[in-house]
């Protein structure tokens, strides 16, 4: 059994940065990881700003 930390780092008009952290039974560390989102128009190739139904749930911790 493993336990997933989801730590959001940053969000940004175009991007969204998480950190996490993975823990085992015994809660000891086992290692670390980070992601950054990128929201891009698919006809320009261009970044664009999250949808708002991710913001809202990004803003609310909703899993």
């Amino acid at each position: 059994l493993l336990r997933v930390r989801t730590i959001m780092k940053k969000l940004t008009s175009v991007k969204i940065e998480f950190d996490y952290e993975i823990y085992n039974e015994s809660d000891e560390l086992l290692t670390t990881g980070n992601s950054i989102l990128v929201f891009v128009n698919m006809e320009t190739g261009r970044p664009v700003p999250p949808p708002d139904h991710i913001i809202e749930k990004v803003n609310s911790g909703e899993k």
